[in-house]
């Protein structure tokens, strides 16, 4: 019983809840080098808004199977990387941007840019 709780858990923990960010992010990882529809997407949130909330930015990490390629082996060995992505909205404009990094200090520095003035999260879920 404390298994399925810890399943149920999990699976809410990494369900992103917008189905349009999602979409945004695998196309993202499709464009650099990955396969982003198989890509495992985790810890979606919300880390910082400007009120009255159009501009968000949200966190995301993500487990992504590197595109070979048409040139490259095709029988080489699946070969995955752990990346670390922000994802940022305007909803007056209806733009998003999406960004990925291999190492989290990365992430961490493109936060701080993109959160100034923001109203941010603090804590285990947030990034500062």
């Amino acid at each position: 019983m404390i298994d399925f709780f810890k399943t149920l858990r999990n699976k809410w923990d990494d369900w992103c809840g917008d189905h349009e960010m999602e979409t945004e992010i695998r196309r993202h990882l499709n464009e650099n080098g990955y396969f982003g529809r198989t890509a495992k997407l985790r810890a979606v949130r919300l880390v910082a808004v400007q009120r009255p909330g159009w501009i968000q930015v949200f966190r995301f990490e993500a487990t992504a199977r590197v595109n070979p390629g048409v040139d490259d082996d095709q029988d080489a060995a699946a070969e995955y990387h752990e990346l670390y992505g922000l994802v940022r909205g305007d909803q007056r404009q209806k733009r998003t941007t999406t960004r990925v990094f291999a190492c989290e200090t990365e992430r961490r520095s493109l936060f701080r840019r993109w959160s100034e003035d923001l109203i941010c999260l603090r804590g285990s879920q947030g990034l500062i």
